[in-house]
């Protein structure tokens, strides 16, 4: 199969592979643009590239779709992180972001412009935060985390006090 790319494979044993081996513990597998700490990834299958070689990242605009608000530059961004990953505050202007976690997750949230925080945590399952809701997630194992759609420089930083 040529480009566009419809399929991809990330295999869990070569996310593990890579939380056991790297010390920035979080890794972008597929974004809205590659960085110079990344390599555009070829294959159909994405896999752990040794601590001094760089990560390697599928373009999110790989994958095709006519429905999408420009300027999205691909349908969805998806990370890892475990609960090494340093969260900080932030929200997105404009896509959703979604964190899966079989484990335990804890939230603190806001609308971005107001002072009223909330906070819950949940033993595992899927947390879907929209545009202009800060939020703070602590984690306990392995977490996806997809945007959509993907849009660069989307994330800013929010202020906890």
């Amino acid at each position: 199969m040529s480009n566009p790319r419809h399929v991809l494979f990330i295999p869990l044993e070569e996310v593990e592979r890579y939380f056991a081996v790297h010390t920035r513990q979080d890794v972008k597998i597929v974004a809205p643009e590659i960085r110079h700490t990344e390599t555009p990834l070829t294959a159909g299958a994405w896999r752990n590239s040794a601590p001094d070689e760089p990560n390697l990242l599928c373009l999110s605009s790989d994958f095709p779709s006519t429905l999408l608000p420009h300027p999205a530059a691909g349908p969805f961004a998806i990370s890892f992180a475990n609960e090494r990953a340093a969260q900080d505050a932030h929200y997105h202007e404009h896509h959703i972001e979604i964190y899966y976690s079989a484990s335990r997750m804890t939230v603190e949230f806001w609308n971005v412009g107001e002072t009223e925080r909330n906070t819950r945590t949940v033993d595992g399952g899927a947390i879907v935060f929209g545009p202009l809701v800060a939020h703070k997630v602590t984690l306990t194992g392995l977490t996806m985390v997809i945007e959509l759609p993907s849009v660069p420089a989307d994330k800013k930083t929010a202020l906890l006090g």
